[in-house]
């Protein structure tokens, strides 16, 4: 969670910082190689069940398959569970931020007599539909597996006294799930920042590239399986059909291309610099839910951005007047062709990003969070 690296380590951060406004807050997290000094007491979970990424994920998810209740869910619950109650502390707010961690939350909350929050930053089962299609997973076990998932979220839901969701969309598709109190807050962005633009130049030198030609850039943390599959479509789709553009893959992990035109620096320091940068964005996400942060920082840079209707969920963007929208890369090719032809074009897109994105400030958002714990103190003035 910290350093935040990626949109959901960003909304991680940004939500604990809030908690310590409310109480005395523990975070139950894989050790990190820097730790704030802040009002923050951090338990290290050490074990390989939360180090390694294949078993964490990869693994963990996979085995929805064969059952809904596999035994690495007990396994996880288990190991963490004793490392909390190891402390000695009684708690009154267990808060969830990953499905992996679900159990244990349900354990604790009922063990410490403690409210359960559940933070839902994905509707997740529709990110693992869409991996599994791209895979070529068979049909018959893909329904299986997403049906095993789909089960284990709405218990998950049902479980939690309070459950926040970062868009509209999220919510409704979990809104007959009886037994829990739902709130929208959605994903925001260090505005101001942003605005301020950074060192462009200090960011041409850390991405390697020459800031003298037209640059296409999009923000993701690749051991995401949806930000792995739009860096795979931008390097062999859409980068192909432009020799004089550059096109940066901005984030953890990137993966390898062999096209000449793609540069992949992997995390960037100066991103306020790097976007700055930039003639363009990009998001062609095809599968995901919630609010993007990516999708915040290329509003609030003011860069004429080409989504995806995944990539524009949770926002108030019209297409053709905020943002351009397509359906697949062609779409996108079709988009960088516009606004490389269309001065006019460019700058309405790009005046309009900052405006909506101001609207996403992390502070007003985390305020939300207010409403929240008055609901779980029974105070109004709280």
């Amino acid at each position: 969670m910290y350093p935040p690296q990626n949109g959901a380590e960003v909304r991680l951060w940004n939500t604990a910082q809030k908690m310590t406004e409310f109480g005395d807050l523990w975070v139950a997290a894989p050790p990190s190689s820097e730790q704030p000094s802040n009002d923050i007491e951090w338990i290290d979970l050490t074990s390989p069940l939360f180090t390694r990424q294949p078993i964490w994920n990869e693994l963990w998810t996979g085995l929805f398959l064969f059952s809904e209740r596999h035994p690495l869910r007990k396994l996880l619950t288990r190991s963490l569970v004793r490392t909390v109650n190891s402390l000695g502390i009684s708690f009154d707010v267990i808060v969830c931020e990953f499905p992996q961690v679900t159990d244990a939350a349900v354990q604790l909350s009922a063990e410490h007599d403690a409210v359960m929050l559940l933070n839902k930053h994905n509707a997740e089962h529709t990110i693992l539909d869409g991996y599994l299609q791209e895979r070529g997973v068979p049909d018959l076990l893909r329904r299986r597996t997403v049906e095993n998932f789909y089960s284990f979220e709405k218990q998950a839901i049902s479980a939690a006294d309070i459950t926040v969701f970062q868009s509209k969309d999220d919510q409704a598709r979990f809104e007959e799930t009886p037994g829990t109190e739902t709130f929208v807050i959605p994903n925001g962005c260090d505005f101001q920042w942003i605005r301020d633009g950074g060192n462009p130049a200090q960011a041409a030198r850390e991405c390697g590239i020459d800031e003298n030609v037209f640059t296409c850039v999009f923000l993701g943390s690749y051991d995401y399986a949806p930000n792995r599959r739009a860096a795979t479509v931008i390097s062999e789709e859409i980068a192909p059909e432009f020799d004089d553009v550059t096109f940066l893959l901005i984030g953890r992990n990137p993966p390898s291309t062999s096209a000449s035109n793609v540069y992949t620096p992997g995390y960037v320091d100066e991103l306020p610099g790097a976007l700055q940068l930039a003639d363009i964005a990009l998001c062609p996400l095809f599968s995901g839910s919630g609010t993007k942060l990516k999708m915040l920082d290329y509003l609030a840079a003011g860069l004429p951005t080409i989504t995806t209707p995944v990539g524009a969920q949770g926002l108030t963007v019209e297409d053709g007047k905020d943002v351009l929208i397509y359906e697949d890369a062609h779409g996108f090719v079709r988009g960088i062709e516009q606004l490389r032809s269309s001065n006019e074009l460019r700058h309405r897109l790009a005046a309009a990003g900052p405006e909506i994105a101001s609207n996403h400030s992390w502070d007003s958002l985390m305020d939300q969070y207010d409403r929240v714990f008055e609901l779980i103190t029974g105070d109004q003035d709280t």
